[in-house]
């Protein structure tokens, strides 16, 4: 057998070898319209040339039916029909010549062909086929879990090139999920290297290591000095530590354990484009991919070294697939022995195994790098950096929802968050299968380059997201000789280039921090827009080595067209200096190429369609130094609602609301459409008040166009349970958003988790059915939407009469933090256990019978006590330990430890497990001891207040205090004790308020209008004051008579009802 059947595939011999069959088997098949002789003379020339050329034996079978099948090493239950000649695991099927040229019989032909593949693919075989009549084929490949047949094409070079690669694909792996878990999942070669690589850091002490992992941590803004109390990072410390296997006892050990298993992660990525690419070059003795399995141990240093600095893909026509980044480090020659070189070996021998066929000619629009990512970075990390992944399906649906929003056909996309590449996969997609049958390979990639772009600030989600977009574009580059560069950059969507204008002249200036320097780069815009911008700046990384400023200063002024203005000059001196003094510092070796990319989305304009799933950060979690950065963006364009109530506060944004505004105010054109996956609480919570009023930077409105409502589809994001909605914006006018709810419809067995393996929306749509509703504006004073299902006009009308002032102050129950510390149970002899819950964040040292004194224990009102106008006592009471006096002032120490010596005795003992809260939770303490709580005050002791729940169906319960049982509500259990000039409520006021929010159009209304998880107890329904009125005394009557049990709550809820509109009607008059 020939040892390198490569270099005969990229031969000029083979395409002339295969034009001089090709012509032979069309004359042939011209001159004799048989479909037997035709066959016996295809099988035969391809046969002979396989076996001369590559001296291998590879028979065809012929008429192949259920007997011949389970008699191989196929086994199939049953098999229907025959197929009429089998090779390794390509089907043929041959037609006579006058079959092909009639539709109709040509498209039975594709149908009988793809139904044998379909039956073989059954058993977990992946087959391919070719449909030809000698003069024509039609190739059938296996591509996003469905076949797909090409257009009917005169035979030629490419047809048979598909054919005999196909055939001489003996015993190679497909591209598939199942194969990627088997070869990457734990105690592979690849959990070798990313163990290997840690303790290469652990020991490190070589300078260019050491700079390219302290920058990384400020990419991922990571400090030693983190405290690290959160219980998520300790969960990312833990898992971390079991991946590797080490014990990792502080954050520097930490950080390097998760540097290590991303660099090992991004080396794999790094050897599927190496695979992908028909030709490497790296060396004399290194061509193809195979030749790198011949190599020294210390060849493949230098090998490795050229893959890093981007010379391979340079010299495949790729400008920009790789460049030397923060996961270069192991190629540096210091760093490089056997405990590295080794596992990588093993990884070239695992990927050479995966067909060539697989991946040259199947069109795979599959993001199958995040199948790896997630098998080498432990979910609590990932959870850690909030990264989830989207399912394809549920891209698919965004994406193609969006497309059929826009008019033209050639529309444009970009994903600006774009991670691992989802998104912009099924982008690909939908151009490829719009365009397949219409256009050649050379106008399909090129039609893919300039419609489909992404951008991430994660420079290995940018690595993962290029080699997946080349994956995706492989078929179509058989012939193409014009550098390609892969449309996905490296930079901030949150925080764009500056473009600003100088004498005429536009400038284009981006800054990034390095741990040594700020680097500040100002370049004309026309020379960032040039196909030389990238090829140029590469240059310049070598004047940077020159140590000379003045050198490199004169190469980069050249692009400034006789620039004459002083402070762009001084901005050119300064960079010149920086550069060469971070090299010198040997700080250097990324920047220029890291400063290009962030530089680059300059270039995108006037998109038509950008989609995505931007990060859901809340602005309290963001970075302190990143949050100041990106503050006054959305100060400028008003996304801070200017409010502080609310659940949550007023001004809690999230950063996907910050980068759906920049994203569409820069880049989308005035047709088009921007469709993101967010939180459902944009529409409706008061943090949004700003963002909801669509405001861009010169000063025009944009406009809500339509919601996707995701909450009853059964998290597709699974573990997260967050709801979430597909936000669709435009900047020209929608006057009446559209609504549509996505339902699960899951037949027995069918789970969330076995839908999100599909790959496109029409496999998923099956298991889901829809429901258009209305989003309405319900609040005069408010911008927030509800969203409405089934509901008639008049339901409308009377939801919108609930709108107005609410005269009374609601207020959060005590925050008893940890819970296992402050809340217990009481025994039978008096004494008090402190609770156990599972799953419990802090771990308090449990008490069993202890005596406590009883003026520190509350009786607890928790959410679960909550019932329709009456406590529910189906569960016994739990009590509070609240060192307050019955004003809420905090007791000081020595007040504990002089009057209350038990209870202080205790709260000494929990002491460090208190002080494991969060930094937040101490902050809002009342008081400054220790064991000081939150969420409390003067209004927490009362005679009358009304209770209700925040985060479930509304309901309110009248409490009377005025009895032995005196019960103190806690959080999840708001309450109104007051109205709002600070007066107690009456037994009266108490039992009104009761009634009214016990009706179901209020509970229908919080429903709607809020987040089902957490509602805002400063709700603005129209509550009057209480005045003895006589609509509403009968209200406080009717409420009186279920508390009483004289009347059931079923009996008189809807009078209460209609009494509680007829107020408000009377009112409006």
């Amino acid at each position: 057998m020939v040892k390198n059947i490569n270099r005969i595939l990229d031969s000029e011999q083979y395409k002339i070898d295969l034009q001089d069959i090709a012509s032979k088997i069309i004359k042939y098949s011209k001159e004799n319209d048989n479909e037997a002789s035709i066959a016996a003379f295809f099988e035969q020339h391809i046969y002979n040339y396989i076996r001369n050329t590559f001296e291998l034996e590879i028979p065809f079978k012929k008429e192949l039916t259920n007997k011949d099948i389970n008699r191989g090493s196929i086994v199939m239950n049953v098999f229907s029909g025959r197929m009429d000649a089998m090779v390794n695991q390509l089907v043929l099927e041959y037609k006579k010549p006058s079959t092909l040229n009639n539709k109709e019989k040509f498209d039975k032909a594709k149908r009988q062909l793809v139904n044998y593949l379909e039956q073989l693919n059954q058993q977990g075989n992946q087959f391919e086929g070719i449909l030809t009549d000698g003069i024509h084929y039609a190739s059938v490949t296996y591509s996003n879990y469905r076949f797909r047949v090409s257009s009917l094409r005169i035979l030629d070079i490419s047809g048979l090139d598909f054919l005999i690669r196909s055939i001489l694909n003996v015993n190679k792996k497909q591209l598939i999920s199942a194969n990627l878990v088997n070869d990457f999942g734990r105690e592979s070669a690849l959990t070798c290297l990313q163990k290997n690589l840690y303790l290469k850091l652990k020991s490190n002490n070589v300078d260019k290591v050491n700079m390219l992992f302290q920058e990384w941590m400020s990419i991922y803004h990571l400090s030693l000095n983190d405290d690290g109390k959160s219980n998520t990072l300790k969960a990312r410390r833990n898992a971390l530590s079991k991946a590797l296997n080490e014990v990792l006892s502080n954050n520097e050990e930490e950080y390097k354990a998760l540097f290590a298993l991303e660099t090992g992660y991004a080396i794999v990525v790094k050897l599927f484009a190496l695979k992908i690419l028909p030709k490497l070059n790296l060396s004399e003795s290194v061509t193809y991919f195979g030749d790198l399995l011949t190599e020294s141990l210390n060849s493949l240093q230098r090998n490795f070294e050229n893959v890093e600095n981007g010379y391979v893909f340079n010299t495949s026509n790729i400008t920009n697939l790789l460049e030397e980044d923060f996961f270069s480090w192991y190629s540096i020659e210091e760093v490089w022995d056997s405990s590295i070189a080794g596992p990588i070996k093993d990884l070239l021998g695992i990927i050479n195994d995966y067909s060539d066929t697989s991946l040259a000619y199947h069109f795979e629009s599959t993001d199958l790098f995040k199948e790896i990512y997630m098998l080498t970075i432990p979910g609590d990390v990932r959870k850690a950096f909030g990264e989830y992944f989207t399912p394809d399906w549920l891209a698919d649906n965004v994406v193609l929802s969006a497309s059929q929003m826009i008019k033209k056909r050639d529309w444009t996309f970009l994903d600006p968050t774009c991670g691992s590449g989802t998104f912009l996969l099924r982008a690909i997609n939908k151009v490829v299968e719009q365009e397949r049958d219409a256009k050649n390979d050379e106008e399909i990639l090129k039609d893919i380059l300039h419609r489909v772009r992404g951008i991430d600030l994660n420079p290995l989600s940018v690595l993962s997201a290029r080699v997946s977009y080349l994956l995706a574009i492989r078929p179509f580059i058989h012939n193409y000789h014009e550098n390609i560069e892969i449309p996905v950059y490296l930079g901030d969507s949150a925080k764009l280039p500056h473009i600003f204008e100088s004498n005429g002249i536009k400038y284009v200036e981006y800054q990034i921090a390095t741990q040594r320097a700020t680097i500040d780069a100002v370049l004309p815009l026309h020379f960032v827009e040039s196909s030389r911008f990238l090829p140029t700046i590469y240059k310049w990384q070598t004047f940077i080595k020159s140590e000379q400023p003045e050198i490199l200063r004169s190469f980069i002024i050249k692009e400034f067209n006789d620039c004459s203005d002083e402070l762009i000059l001084d901005q050119i001196d300064k960079l010149s200096r920086t550069l060469v003094t971070l090299h010198r510092e040997k700080w250097d070796g990324i920047w220029l190429r890291i400063i290009s990319n962030f530089l680059l989305p300059t270039r995108i304009k006037d998109v038509d369609i950008i989609a995505g799933n931007p990060p859901w950060v809340k602005w309290e979690n963001l970075p302190l130094e990143y949050a100041k950065e990106i503050k006054h963006i959305a100060g400028n364009i008003a996304l801070f609602s200017g409010k502080n109530y609310g659940l949550g506060g007023g001004i809690n944004l999230n950063l996907a609301a910050l980068i759906s505004n920049v994203t569409a105010d820069h880049w989308l054109n005035k047709d088009g459409v921007l469709a993101f996956l967010m939180p459902d609480t944009l529409l409706n919570s008061d943090s949004y008040e700003g963002w909801r009023n669509l405001r861009i930077s010169n000063g025009t409105e944009m406009y809500l166009a339509k919601i996707t409502d995701w909450s009853g589809a059964d998290h597709p994001f699974k573990p997260v349970n967050d709801s979430f909605l597909t936000y669709f914006i435009t900047k020209y006018k929608v006057e009446c958003p559209e609504l549509t709810a996505i339902i699960k419809n899951f037949p027995k067995g069918m789970t969330i988790s076995k839908v999100n393996n599909l790959k496109d929306w029409e496999s998923a749509r099956q298991y889901f059915s829809s429901n258009k509703g209305n989003l309405v504006q319900l609040s005069k004073a408010s911008n927030r939407y509800s969203r409405l299902y089934d509901v008639s006009q008049n339901e409308i009308n009377s939801l919108k009469l609930l709108y107005g002032k609410n005269h009374y102050k609601a207020r959060q129950g005590v925050e008893l933090t940890p819970r296992e510390v402050y809340i217990f149970e009481k025994n039978i002899d008096d004494k008090y256990s402190n609770i156990i819950s599972k799953g419990a964040k802090i771990k308090s040292l449990h008490k069993e019978h202890i005596h406590l004194e009883s003026e520190m224990m509350r009786t607890l009102m928790q959410s679960y006590n909550v019932g329709h106008f009456s406590i529910n006592r189906a569960k016994e009471f739990q009590y509070g330990l609240i060192p307050y006096d019955s004003e809420q002032n905090l007791y000081s120490q020595q007040e504990m430890a002089l009057n209350y010596p038990q209870a202080y005795a205790y709260l000494l003992d929990q002491r460090k497990f208190i002080e494991q809260q969060s930094a937040r939770s101490r902050a809002m303490a009342r008081g400054k001891e220790f064991y000081a709580l939150s969420k409390l005050g003067s209004y927490s002791t009362f005679d009358y207040a009304v209770v209700f729940r925040d985060n479930s169906n509304m309901m309110a319960s009248f409490v009377d205090n005025t009895g032995p049982l005196k019960l103190f509500p806690v959080k999840h259990a708001p309450f109104f004790s007051r109205d709002i000039s600070g007066q107690p409520i009456s037994k009266e006021e108490a039992l009104y308020l009761s009634a009214i929010l016990n009706t179901p159009i209020v509970n229908k209304y919080f429903k709607v209008t809020y987040s089902g998880r957490s509602y805002s107890i400063n709700f603005d329904i129209n509550i009057p004051k209480y005045k003895d009125l006589p609509l509403q005394k009968e209200l406080a009557d009717l409420s009186l008579q279920i508390v009483a049990k004289k009347k059931k709550y079923s009996d008189l809820i809807d009078q209460i009802q209609n009494v509680y509109l007829k107020l408000l009607r009377s009112l409006n008059k």
